[in-house]
């Protein structure tokens, strides 16, 4: 996966570790990464974190 995105390796691995935490992909006892759903929605809010001086 890091290969053909062109991404370093361990960021990829690292990625990887947090969806399988969120439950969003699976490790198998091969260490295998599998997706078990056919399609991911996400919707998201992004609000700046505004400071006050």
């Amino acid at each position: 996966m890091g290969v053909r995105s062109q991404r370093d390796v361990k960021r990829v691995h690292e990625d990887a570790q947090v969806l399988v935490e969120l439950g969003l992909i699976e490790r198998d006892t091969k260490g295998s990464l599998t997706c078990p759903y056919a399609d991911i929605h996400v919707d998201m809010h992004i609000t700046p974190n505004l400071q006050v001086a």
